[in-house]
């Protein structure tokens, strides 16, 4: 995962070194730049992408709540200011947090964290809607595979079959190969044979899957992964 990149934008010198300290102590950020008011923050989001804004709100020229509301496409921001009296008006622009100066370390932490699941998750969707398809090759013609729509992929031998509700694709290839092509999120290996859609199970054991009326079995090698599943599906 590529580090959150940040942008630190207030008029106190004092206030961008803290920030900067803050998340020199945390891995996965990586300060972008830092503005000393709206309009140079501005000038730097025309030029450098960002993922997280670090905004105070009183500010001279342009104050931080009225910049961020003009923005057509605004990053997501956490707001850092001396003032309690814009709290609610944060809620407008979906602020991730709203911290009181002086922050502590701790509130500080518990603020990038949050920010960083918001953006860890958006990441994997914007990645998942790009492999939304998977191309392969049989026999002498390549297939596009919506990904939504395997069922599972069994392997025969020195081939294997890629199996939807409508078809059997046959393919020359270790199934190794395409597992590695494949989201972990989307498809898990149950059977040194087969690697199944997780959101097609209809019924789920230790040592069977139940997926549109197949059963497939589960390998004794696989069975703490399935375990793990079953977990997931069902929490205490």
């Amino acid at each position: 995962m590529n580090p959150i990149r940040c942008l630190l934008v207030d008029d106190e010198e004092l206030a961008l070194d803290v920030l900067e300290i803050y998340l020199d102590r945390l891995e996965g950020f990586e300060v972008a730049g830092r503005c000393r008011n709206a309009l140079e923050a501005s000038s730097f989001l025309n030029e450098n992408p960002v993922d997280l804004v670090f905004l105070d709100i009183q500010m001279p020229k342009l104050n931080g709540m009225e910049w961020i509301k003009s923005l057509p496409t605004p990053p997501k921001v956490i707001f850092c200011t001396a003032f309690s009296n814009f709290a609610l008006e944060s809620y407008e622009v979906n602020a991730i947090d709203y911290l009181l100066k002086p922050v502590s370390f701790e509130r500080f932490e518990k603020a990038v964290g949050k920010a960083a699941d918001i953006i860890h998750k958006e990441q994997r969707l914007a990645d998942l809607k790009e492999e939304e398809f998977i191309s392969i090759k049989s026999e002498r013609r390549f297939y596009k595979i919506p990904i939504n729509s395997i069922l599972y992929i069994h392997s025969l031998s020195n081939y294997y079959q890629v199996v939807t509700p409508e078809k059997k694709i046959i393919v020359y290839g270790s199934l190794s190969a395409l597992e590695n092509k494949l989201s972990a999120n989307l498809f898990i290996r149950i059977h040194r044979s087969y690697l199944i859609a997780i959101n097609k199970i209809e019924a789920i054991s230790s040592t069977f899957i139940l997926l549109e009326g197949k059963k497939i079995p589960v390998g004794r090698k696989y069975r703490d992964s399935v375990e793990a599943l079953i977990d997931r599906k069902n929490p205490a």
